[in-house]
């Protein structure tokens, strides 16, 4: 991994953690948060953003973020949400460029994915379900139903 995509792993986890988005590597090495309906890329951290585009910055001096859909019905969403701005446009796929502020309602239009995460409370529960036991759960009812069979019979 360059620098460049390391420090860009580091800001973009950054950024997903309080909402416990899942960040993934793409092809390339960079970051994207992946959706049902598409992704969420790493843009731009705002610093060198101008001299690395041909001095063209659809959001100067900003941390940017891409979001990419091939879902045309999701494209007017997209566009609806505050500072999202259109980038590229394609029959069937869209790219637009988005502040981090509006990171919460893009994933929510693309349905991005979350980490899975258990609560200390619903961790014990689960693990006292799957504890140790002389017999299984399943054996002990069909032991008890059968022994009441039994008795049912010789009373």
């Amino acid at each position: 991994m360059h620098s460049e995509q390391a420090q860009a792993f580091a800001k973009f986890r950054e950024l997903a953690k309080p909402h416990r988005f899942r960040v993934q590597a793409d092809a390339e090495g960079f970051p994207v948060i992946p959706g049902k309906y598409g992704q969420i890329e790493w843009y731009c951290d705002g610093e060198d953003c101008a001299a690395r585009f041909g001095g063209f910055c659809a959001l100067p001096r900003q941390l940017a973020l891409a979001v990419y859909t091939n879902r045309p019905r999701l494209f007017e969403k997209l566009w609806a949400i505050p500072g999202v701005r259109r980038y590229q446009r394609g029959d069937q796929e869209m790219r637009a460029i988005s502040p981090s502020e509006a990171l919460e309602q893009v994933a929510a239009v693309i349905k991005a994915r979350r980490k899975r995460t258990l609560s200390p409370e619903a961790a014990r529960k689960l693990g006292a379900g799957t504890a140790y036991r002389p017999t299984s759960g399943h054996e002990m009812a069909a032991k008890s139903t059968h022994e009441g069979a039994i008795k049912g019979q010789a009373g």
